[in-house]
């Protein structure tokens, strides 16, 4: 599964709980995938911006 694939089903699950649909299991788990990427991605991002920050002085 490729990140737009999991992207457009993240999608699909969040315009149908808007609708009143529930979420089944794979959906939550979409939900929760991703959103741990973009919490590492960020860690990692601060972490290498530190780095560069203190080798320059």
């Amino acid at each position: 599964m490729t990140e737009n694939d999991l992207l457009k089903l993240l999608l699909g699950k969040a315009t149908e709980s808007v609708r009143g649909g529930k979420m089944n299991g794979k959906g939550w788990i979409a939900l929760v995938v991703l959103g741990v990427i973009v919490v590492v991605g960020f860690i990692a991002y601060r972490l290498v911006l530190i780095e560069l920050i203190t080798r320059m002085h």
